[in-house]
């Protein structure tokens, strides 16, 4: 909730990590997905917005961070500022946290220096299709605008930082994708891919009623690869060069 503290939040995440066996198996799956879109180029892998610290079960060479001091992290990390000197991480992950900065650009512009030459942005967030837009915008406690800010700094968010516009990355990877291919030529997207049409919202998320039961976990798996299949957008960049930074985005059709 946006009241609440950042402890606080993590806190029931945590319980219902334990709790609930099908939002768990959900991240679960997504966080292999992110594991192998990383560069293997050498030099660390960061996770910004770390939150429970989870993905380290996964990827284990990974520095985890936060906005503020965490049980699960010991790195505070501002995303728009980042502490890293220039060419030095091979992958920032992003899980969750785009829709949470204030200022994207800024974001972009920091990934670019800080990133090596092959790095990549892994990226998961939320998408705003016309289905997911409503239940976003009226049963979750986010704020959800599609008329809000994109590149732009979020002035809202700007002022709070537990704010957040979950249309953001729709704005900026979707309806600004040409903005942003002028201004980060460097930082080429080169893969989008919307997922979790169906499994996730039944699965209640971390504090919603679960709506399908556990044992339909798998035939939901097989469902959603199927169904959604064609709303995976490969960016094809034929002029990409092997050691150029890339952007991959993974994001919740939900």
């Amino acid at each position: 909730m946006r009241g609440e503290s950042l402890a606080d939040a993590l806190a029931a995440q945590e319980a219902a990590w334990h709790e609930r066996p099908a939002v768990r198996h959900l991240y679960e799956g997504w966080y292999r997905q992110v594991v192998v879109r990383l560069s293997s180029k050498p030099g660390p892998t960061i996770e910004l917005g770390s939150g429970i610290g989870r993905f380290n079960e996964f990827w284990p060479d990974v520095t985890l961070t936060d906005v503020e001091p965490t049980a699960s992290t010991n790195v505070v990390v501002d995303a728009v500022a980042l502490p890293f000197e220039d060419q030095s991480a091979a992958n920032l992950v992003l899980f969750d946290v785009f829709h949470h900065l204030a200022d994207p650009a800024r974001f972009f512009d920091e990934a670019t220096r800080t990133l090596i030459p092959g790095g990549r942005v892994v990226i998961v967030d939320p998408y705003c299709s016309p289905v997911s837009y409503v239940a976003y915008r009226w049963l979750h406690d986010e704020r959800t605008d599609l008329a809000g800010p994109g590149l732009e700094i979020d002035k809202e968010i700007a002022s709070n930082p537990r704010e957040s516009n979950q249309a953001r990355a729709t704005l900026v990877f979707f309806r600004q994708q040409q903005d942003y291919g002028a201004r980060w030529p460097g930082l080429p997207i080169v893969e989008r891919r919307r997922f979790s049409f169906v499994a996730y919202p039944l699965s209640g998320g971390f504090t919603g009623r679960q709506l399908a039961p556990c044992f339909l976990r798998r035939p939901l798996d097989v469902l959603e690869r199927v169904a959604l299949r064609e709303l995976a957008h490969d960016v094809d960049h034929p002029r990409q060069q092997p050691q150029q930074q890339r952007a991959r985005l993974l994001l919740r059709d939900e």
